[in-house]
């Protein structure tokens, strides 16, 4: 009986070490485009970067009413929620319409976001937006300009029909 709780605790134990033990690479929002259903979409690009330097992330929502280019910023890491998703917050200027706005995405799903409102530690009020299966290579000049940006990116686009 002994041998039988000693090996449930250990298994208990490495699972635990295991989930502890957090890499950049596990923490990262997964890239692609994700369609929100309609005419709605949201891209994200990174770009990796030397070590000891954050990846840079950065956010492209388009729909035929217009398009938002804006920087990532990992608010709450997956090693501090206790059930395995990471936050990460739109760098929009506070006098936005954009502002308290953020993206959850639980390593489970990684082939789903949600889009919405910051309230605690978690994102409400939003809409799922799952990983379209066509692959978007293009980068526009405005999200070239957020990927090679050290500070917080910031660009709204009035008409975003032609700037996929």
């Amino acid at each position: 009986m002994k041998k039988v709780f000693y090996g449930i605790a250990a298994i208990a134990l490495s699972f635990l070490g295991a989930n502890l033990l957090v890499s950049d690479r596990a923490q990262a929002i997964e890239e692609g485009l994700y369609w929100g259903g309609g005419s709605r979409y949201i891209r994200i690009v990174k770009r990796a970067t030397s070590t000891g330097e954050a990846e840079r992330i950065c956010y492209h929502g388009f729909s035929p009413n217009g398009s938002t280019i804006v920087s990532l910023e990992l608010e709450i890491p997956r090693y501090q929620t206790g059930m395995d998703y990471e936050v990460y917050i739109l760098q929009a200027p506070k006098k936005s319409n954009l502002n308290n706005l953020a993206i959850l995405q639980y390593a489970s799903s990684p082939n789903k976001i949600t889009f919405g409102k910051l309230v605690g530690r978690s994102v409400r009020e939003g809409f799922v937006y799952e990983k379209d299966g066509i692959a978007a290579t293009d980068v526009t000049p405005e999200l070239q300009e957020c990927l090679n940006s050290q500070l917080p990116y910031f660009q709204q686009i009035s008409s975003g029909r032609d700037r996929r």
